[in-house]
C-alpha cells in the first residue's frame, strides 16, 4: 500500500468516526428533547395527584367526623311523630302519605281553652237484640275548629278522598291500647294529639273533628258519621241485627259526594275499610261546630 493509499485509509477512518460520533450526539439530543417533552406532562400530573390526595386526605377525614355526629344525632333526634313546646307554642310534627314532615302549631293559651272545656259523660240508649243497651255518647267531645287553622295542610291541592287518606294517616301514627271503646270521661283531639295515644273512642273522636274541618274548608260536601258498633273476637263486625247485643266499638263513615262511602277502622296503624255488611248505630257528625 502506498503513502497515498495509507492516507485515505486515515482520512476514510475519520470521516467515519465523526459521521458515527455526530450521528450519536443528534441521537442523545432527540433523547433528550424528548424526554424533557414527556416527563414535563409527567411532573405535572403527579404534581396534581399529590394535590388530589391530600384533598382526598382531608375530606376523608371530614367524612369520618360527619359520620360520628350523624349517629350521634340518630340517638338523640326527635322523628315524627312528636309534640313539643318551645317559647308559648305547641307543636305537632308528623308525616304525610308521600313522608313530608308536616307541623301543625298552636299558641299554649289556645291549646289549653280546648283541652280545658267540661268533659260531660252522657249516655245513649241504643236499641239492641237484647233490649235496651247504655253506652257513652262521644259527640261532646268532637272539637273540629281545633283544626281550624291547621287543616288546610291536609286539605290544600287534595281531593276529598286524598284528605280522607291524609287524616286516616295521622291515625295511623298514633299508638291505640286496646280495641274496646272505653268510658268516658274521654280525650279531646287535642289531648290525644299531644300524647299521641288513646282508645278506640279518643281516635274516633279525633278523626271525626278532622274529617268535619277538613270537609269544610276543602268544600268536599261529604258526610261525616261515627258509628256504634259490635266486634267480635275474630276481628269482624256483627252483620245481623238481631244478633247485637253490645256495643262494644267505634268506626267512622265517609260518604263522599258521588255516593260512594269508606267505613275505616279507627285502632289500625294501617288503612283499613270494612267491605263486609255490619250492623251498628250511626250517628251524622257533618254539622257539629
Amino acid at each position: 500500500m502506498t503513502t497515498t493509499q495509507r492516507s485515505l485509509t486515515k482520512q476514510g477512518h475519520k470521516s467515519t468516526y465523526y459521521v458515527i460520533t455526530a450521528i450519536l450526539v443528534l441521537s442523545l439530543v432527540i433523547n433528550v428533547i424528548q424526554f424533557s417533552y414527556t416527563s414535563a406532562p409527567y411532573q405535572e400530573l403527579q404534581t396534581k395527584y399529590g394535590i388530589l390526595y391530600n384533598q382526598y386526605q382531608t375530606l376523608s377525614q371530614e367524612y369520618s367526623s360527619l359520620s360520628d355526629e350523624y349517629n350521634h344525632l340518630r340517638q338523640v333526634a326527635l322523628l315524627p311523630p312528636y309534640c313539643s313546646i318551645s317559647g308559648g307554642e305547641i307543636k305537632w310534627t308528623f308525616y304525610d302519605l308521600k313522608r313530608n314532615i308536616v307541623s301543625w302549631e298552636m299558641p299554649m293559651d289556645t291549646y289549653r281553652y280546648y283541652v280545658s272545656m267540661n268533659k260531660p259523660v252522657q249516655t245513649l240508649g241504643l236499641k239492641a237484640a237484647t233490649g235496651i243497651i247504655k253506652t257513652y255518647d262521644m259527640r261532646p267531645y268532637i272539637q273540629p275548629s281545633f283544626f281550624e287553622n291547621t287543616i288546610v295542610n291536609l286539605t290544600e291541592g287534595r281531593s276529598a278522598v286524598e284528605f280522607a287518606r291524609e287524616v286516616d294517616n295521622i291515625k295511623n301514627q298514633i299508638v291505640v291500647y286496646g280495641k274496646g271503646i272505653g268510658e268516658a270521661p274521654y280525650q279531646f283531639p287535642a289531648e290525644t294529639l299531644t300524647e299521641g295515644r288513646g282508645v278506640c273512642a279518643d281516635t274516633t273522636i279525633l278523626m271525626a273533628s278532622m274529617l268535619i274541618e277538613g270537609n269544610r274548608q276543602g268544600h268536599y260536601d261529604m258526610k261525616i258519621y261515627i258509628c256504634y258498633v259490635q266486634m267480635l273476637p275474630d276481628g269482624t263486625l256483627v252483620s245481623d241485627s238481631k244478633s247485637i247485643t253490645e256495643a262494644n266499638h267505634a268506626i267512622v263513615k265517609v260518604q263522599f259526594l258521588d255516593g260512594t262511602s269508606w267505613t275505616m277502622e279507627t285502632t289500625t296503624n294501617y288503612f283499613y275499610t270494612y267491605s263486609q255488611a255490619y250492623t251498628g248505630w250511626q250517628f251524622e257528625v257533618t254539622n257539629i261546630e
